[in-house]
């Protein structure tokens, strides 16, 4: 697509608007750090000032945008002969790698007591925020449900690796599994940090067809994971996922269970967010400002096993002079279980 007619993209370094990149590229992954990577024409540049510098990128597609579509700070450079690249993380990098110190959870020194969002409140304040503000917290809630940080040890872990190995899903519906999410959202001064849910999948969705919306598709179907196997205590857990139309594909899992019950219940819940789950890939040229968890509707009579609901799972954005170009991945709707959980 032409971003001439749609689109006025404008990237700043500091308080310094740069007109001379060759291209602008973004990508977010849900769970993951979420990257602007930028070429700039000018290897002159002193890259070394760079480092750690603000960098806020406005995508005005359609109109002008009152807040940044990305902000973030220069992790990384590359200089050549002809060019100077850039590695922009946002916020969510202060939580994780070098710029976060790593905890060391003990039975003295812990967070017990404390729920994901005031374990992020307490670590972002004493430690990424002593001299500045470098993450908003004026958005941070909690997860729904909260969780709790009673009796959670862990060695050299990042707050981020914490919050990965937390988020709850809601189970409450087994037709429709949701996550929660960790999520950046801009004020217009600032990058804040919050927790949000996915959007129930009987959400309205923005309607993408060939003709509306979706300039190029293609998708990939992987046998599903069928067979689950776990430990617990001295025990082996093993867990059959319906009747096995496609035979045996087995995966192993881990985690901290009392109960064979509940290791059945966790691959109950896996097996059910992998089946029937289609990996689909659509160029699209509208939907730019989707957030990663939107629910989006697909019709698509010339594949109509894709037409349907689907969740946003990964956004990534290409700007150069003269083209802009958007592509989502998307998760299938989950199919309604009609089997009864089995074991042997």
């Amino acid at each position: 697509m032409s971003r001439n007619i749609h689109s006025n993209p404008r990237l700043y370094l500091g308080n310094q608007e740069i007109n001379n990149f060759k291209s602008i590229s973004y990508k977010s992954a849900g769970k993951k750090i979420s990257t602007l990577n930028v070429t700039l024409s000018d290897p002159q540049m002193d890259g070394a000032s760079l480092l750690g510098k603000d960098v806020t990128f406005y995508l005005n597609y359609g109109s002008t945008d009152t807040v940044p579509f990305f902000r973030g700070a220069v992790k990384q450079y590359t200089p050549s002969d002809k060019d100077l690249k850039l590695t922009v993380h946002d916020v969510l990098g202060f939580l994780t790698g070098t710029e976060s110190p790593p905890l060391t959870l003990t039975d003295r020194n812990n967070y017990d007591g404390f729920t994901l969002g005031q374990m992020l409140y307490d670590y972002i304040s004493t430690v990424i925020n002593k001299n500045e503000t470098k993450i908003g917290l004026d958005m941070l809630n909690d997860t729904v449900p909260p969780v709790t940080l009673t009796g959670y040890r862990a060695k050299n872990i990042t707050p981020l690796k914490i919050i990965q190995a937390k988020l709850p899903k809601k189970t409450s519906s087994l037709i429709d599994i949701k996550n929660n999410r960790l999520v950046v959202r801009d004020d217009g001064e600032k990058s804040n940090i919050c927790f949000v849910e996915e959007q129930d999948i009987d959400s309205s969705g923005v309607k993408f067809s060939f003709s509306d919306g979706i300039e190029k598709l293609s998708y990939k179907k992987r046998p599903s994971p069928n067979f689950y196997t776990t430990v617990v205590g001295d025990n082996t857990m093993q867990y059959q996922h319906n009747s096995l139309p496609t035979g045996i594909h087995s995966s192993k899992f881990s985690g901290k269970f009392e109960y064979p019950d509940q290791a059945r219940e966790e691959a109950f819940i896996q097996a059910t967010l992998a089946e029937d789950k289609k990996e689909i890939s659509i160029t699209v040229n509208k939907g730019y400002y989707l957030e990663i968890g939107n629910v989006i509707q697909l019709y698509t009579p010339e594949k109509p096993e894709l037409t349907g609901k689907h969740r946003i799972v990964s956004k990534s954005l290409s700007v150069s002079a003269s083209k802009m170009s958007c592509t989502l991945k998307l998760s299938k709707e989950t199919p309604e279980v009609s089997e009864f959980i089995s074991s042997s």
